[in-house]
């Protein structure tokens, strides 16, 4: 993985590649690895690039139930901490694990702490039936005749969930409900029972 383009999920961030002396993020969809180490000398106007020396890097790690990478690495005698969010999830062992050999960090596997994902899980299982609900009382709105007009930010977005919900109708909306609250209920258990494995390098 090492001088290679390497592409992110992320909105203001496009690429990030690494080198023997370099980690390099940039805002810029860069084609060549040459192209992503002369932006990190003197990047364009409307390109933000960070270099992270590779040899101040303590940590990197994944969550194998994430998209994601955390780097820690010193600086100014501080400890600083970077997370990349992957376009390709598979890739990540093969990213964590030659950064690690690159730094000389050793590698261990753990559980994954239960009550982050766990409260997140519990956190949607509380907000998909409010919004089932909210969204069955726009559906029944719409049947007796009345419409919802959106305003404010995001109107259109606004605009066309309302727009999908009374197309459903009361009643799917509540058998969309059901399903969802069903799926993430599964998921929360599958998450509590199964805790996803971390892999560092430190």
């Amino acid at each position: 993985m090492k001088n290679q383009i390497i592409k992110l999920e992320e909105k203001n961030r496009k690429v990030f590649g690494f080198s023997d002396e370099n980690i390099i993020i940039s805002s810029k969809g860069h084609s060549t690895f040459d192209s992503l180490l002369a932006s990190a000398e003197k990047s364009g106007m409307l390109e933000s690039v960070k270099v992270i020396p590779l040899h101040k890097v303590t940590l990197v790690k994944y969550n194998e139930k994430q998209a994601s990478i955390q780097i820690r690495y010193e600086k100014d005698g501080k400890e600083k901490s970077e997370s990349v969010t992957l376009d390709d999830a598979s890739l990540q062992e093969a990213i964590v694990s030659e950064i690690g050999q690159v730094n000389n960090l050793n590698r261990s596997v753990a559980e994954e702490s239960k009550m982050q994902p766990l409260l997140l899980n519990i956190l949607a299982l509380v907000l998909i039936p409010v919004f089932t609900w909210v969204a069955r009382g726009m559906a029944i709105d719409a049947q007796n005749g009345i419409e919802y007009q959106a305003t404010g930010r995001r109107s259109g977005l606004k605009q066309l969930l309302a727009s999908a919900v009374e197309f459903i109708g009361p009643t799917g909306v509540l058998i969309l409900g059901l399903l969802g609250f069903a799926y993430m209920g599964y998921r929360t258990y599958q998450r509590y029972t199964k805790p996803a494995a971390e892999v560092t390098f430190s």
